[in-house]
């Protein structure tokens, strides 16, 4: 009998001692993360099948806003706004905006965090365009892979108009240890002084994987008062 099997039964058999709510007290304290991960993928793979079934349109803009408490989501004034003045057909691609997003790549790469594993698979399913958060917490991420080199070609037009905002990610020696730039300083857009997502300052991302690029950089452009 291997050790993590061990491990289990002993686990059993100190659960079926337990009176029922100390029972279920007992599984949350222990195994609560486990459990989020499992309702996790099973409300994704849900949401993957009713929209092969269904054929969801493709979004014209995916963004997450992570670690604020700040109402920015689909449906939020910043989303109407945005929505507004990018003059999207809606019936046609939607706008996704998501305010329910909690991860620091700073502590343990996010390891065992619900949010970032979220975070992981709509960015290797090509559905995140962009991504918001504190600026050390986006560098920092960078680590993942999951956000654009801003280097990039795909990135030139972004690159052209705010390479004085790029923020940098420095990799090890091992991986060429040149700083990448994977972020954008938008402190002093309206995502701070107007709508109040964050409190004073934030960095933008591009999922490394978005094929919309032109929306994400009119978000942008939206956000900082650059455009038309």
């Amino acid at each position: 009998m291997n050790q993590n099997k061990i491990v289990w039964e002993e686990e059993k058999e100190k659960i079926k001692a337990l009176p029922m709510r100390e029972k279920w007290q007992y599984i949350w304290m222990y195994f609560k993360i486990p459990i989020i991960a499992i309702v996790f993928v099973l409300g994704f793979g849900t949401f993957l099948i009713v929209r092969i079934a269904t054929n969801i349109p493709d979004n014209w803009l995916t963004v997450t806003f992570a670690n604020t408490y700040a109402d920015a989501g689909t449906g939020s004034q910043l989303w109407k706004d945005f929505t507004q003045a990018a003059g999207y057909d809606l019936s046609e691609k939607k706008v996704e905006f998501n305010d329910e997003s909690y991860f620091d790549y700073t502590k343990d790469q996010a390891k065992g965090n619900a949010y970032y594993n979220a975070f992981v698979t709509l960015v290797d399913a090509g559905e995140l365009d962009a991504i918001t958060m504190e600026p050390d917490s986006l560098t920092a991420l960078g680590q993942s892979n999951r956000l654009l080199d801003l280097n990039d070609e795909r990135a030139a037009s972004i690159k052209a108009k705010y390479a004085d905002r790029f923020l940098y990610y420095t990799p090890d020696e091992a991986d060429g240890g040149e700083p990448i730039p994977v972020g954008i300083d938008v402190s002093d857009s309206i995502l701070v002084s107007e709508y109040h997502v964050y409190s004073e300052s934030c960095a933008i991302g591009i999922g490394s994987l978005s094929e919309n690029l032109e929306e994400a950089e009119f978000f942008i452009d939206f956000i900082l008062g650059e455009g038309d």
